[in-house]
């Protein structure tokens, strides 16, 4: 399904659910100055189209998951959509992406303990069409957004 450029009212009801995923469509309308029920046919649409899913987030570092780290994988040409295949399935990989540059691929994952970061990586680098491997520990995370930057002409 094609989707369309999000509009104005678009781009506030994104942002209000941003704010608060179980904010009610009438608090929205309410809140917007628009009927619901522009809200709600507004919210159905952007669903179908994949451009918003309401989701629960939680801090996998209170779950005990205390390291996360980026892997940064070189692939043969060959291999690399069996790898990202391969790799998206894995529990551990909470973040995969193509990338242009240092890497292949960028695998963001996160682990209980050292342990099984170590067997993590280990069991990446015994892929098929693993080049090679470079490891980044994230200590800590300053920042980390899942919402519409400032930019996008919300007021």
């Amino acid at each position: 399904m094609a989707t369309a450029s999000p509009d104005r009212i678009d781009l506030g009801i994104l942002q209000e659910l941003q704010a608060d995923g179980r904010r009610s469509f009438r608090e929205i309308a309410r809140h917007l100055r628009i009927p619901e029920a522009t809200v709600r046919a507004r919210f159905k649409r952007l669903e179908e189209q994949g451009v918003v899913r309401i989701l629960a987030f939680a801090d996998p570092f209170k779950l005990g998951n205390t390291k996360m780290a980026l892997l940064l994988v070189d692939a043969a040409p060959e291999a690399h959509e069996r790898l990202m295949r391969t790799l998206e399935a894995w529990p551990e990989v909470s973040y995969l992406s193509t990338t242009i540059g240092e890497a292949d691929l960028c695998v963001q994952v996160m682990c209980r303990d050292d342990d099984a970061l170590w067997a993590l990586q280990q069991r990446v680098r015994k892929l098929s069409g693993v080049e090679s491997l470079r490891l980044l520990w994230e200590i800590k995370v300053h920042k980390l957004r899942f919402t519409l930057p400032a930019s996008s002409g919300v007021e």
